[in-house]
């Protein structure tokens, strides 16, 4: 292209208009910062576009202000999030994977929210594995039944203590093997996250991560920041603070029939379906853990409540 710029390697300047390649690793309210392909980061405004972290964009230098977001690409993966009104909202894209941290007492364990995380990132295209914190307050019977069916399902479980270090060097390792994007910690509040972050980040300050972000909890993109973090040895993380709710966004009856974990492969009279209370020749009372098929109602009444609320042509 006549007239572009050379870097200070000597290669031509890529900055065309329609803009130099980056990617989205921290938001700031109206703000983003772009990794460049050479590694500099830098302070673009979104000026109308929506992206989160993890976004692959392209963006132009705006003189006074850095630089501007000009495109967003398509995403490969995403973390979504509906509220009860069936509005939904990315959260991060691009993502590798769900880390879920949990606590067996303090704060205590739920598996219902386990599950709707999980069920996010089925249908959001990832993967999800559950980390175990504060092992060493040790940890109850139902909750070691609970994470046994889990990892009997394939999801990988890491038992940590962020206070005492145990477990947390085989979490690091699968970090940096696994080469697949980066992973978000989610969970609870008071899970211990940010102890988490901590630990596997020893010389970065990573500040309160559970605060940090506002964004997270409420879906919007006029809040404070969250942030990818470059884990020592290998993998990428990325900060979310603590919730006490959550539904994944992206869900009709089928799809979580088709994404909760432990409800597949069951061999009904029919093929549509949704293993609701009485339906003709549905086999999950007889096939399915009575705690998991309750989980799994509680949810399929929570989407058909939203799909019934939702005004006719308003979109998720």
């Amino acid at each position: 292209m006549a007239g572009a710029r050379r870097g200070r390697d000597g290669r031509r300047d890529r900055g065309t208009e329609e803009g130099r390649r980056g990617r989205v690793v921290a938001t700031r309210g109206r703000r983003v910062e772009v990794e460049g392909e050479q590694g500099a980061v830098h302070i673009c405004f979104l000026a109308g576009h929506r992206a989160v972290v993890g976004d692959r964009v392209r963006w132009v230098r705006a003189q006074g202000t850095g630089g501007k977001v000009v495109a967003v690409e398509a995403r490969d993966t995403a973390l979504t999030r509906s509220d009860r009104d069936g509005r939904e909202r990315v959260l991060a894209a691009n993502l590798g994977g769900l880390l879920i941290v949990v606590a067996s007492e303090h704060p205590p364990y739920r598996p219902g929210l386990v599950d709707r995380y999980q069920l996010a990132a089925s249908v959001g295209g990832m993967r999800s594995a559950i980390v175990l914190n504060k092992t060493d307050l040790g940890v109850g019977d139902a909750v070691d039944d609970d994470l046994g069916f889990r990892a009997d399902q394939g999801t990988p479980v890491f038992r940590v203590s962020a206070e005492t270090g145990e477990g947390l060097e085989a979490l690091a390792a699968f970090l940096a093997e696994d080469g697949q994007g980066a992973w978000a910690l989610v969970g609870h509040s008071g899970v211990g996250k940010t102890s988490v972050v901590a630990r596997l980040l020893p010389e970065q300050d990573v500040g309160p991560v559970g605060e940090i972000s506002t964004f997270w909890d409420q879906g919007r993109h006029t809040t404070t920041g969250s942030k990818l973090f470059f884990v020592p040895g290998g993998g990428e993380i990325a900060d979310s603070p603590g919730i006490r709710t959550f539904l994944p966004g992206r869900l009709a009856p089928e799809t979580v029939r088709d994404h909760f974990p432990g409800m597949g492969g069951l061999g009904c009279r029919y093929r549509d379906c949704l293993h609701r209370d009485g339906e003709d020749g549905c086999v999950a009372p007889d096939e399915v853990a009575p705690e998991v098929l309750v989980r799994y109602r509680r949810v399929l009444d929570e989407v058909e409540g939203i799909a019934s609320r939702r005004a006719p042509g308003d979109g998720a």
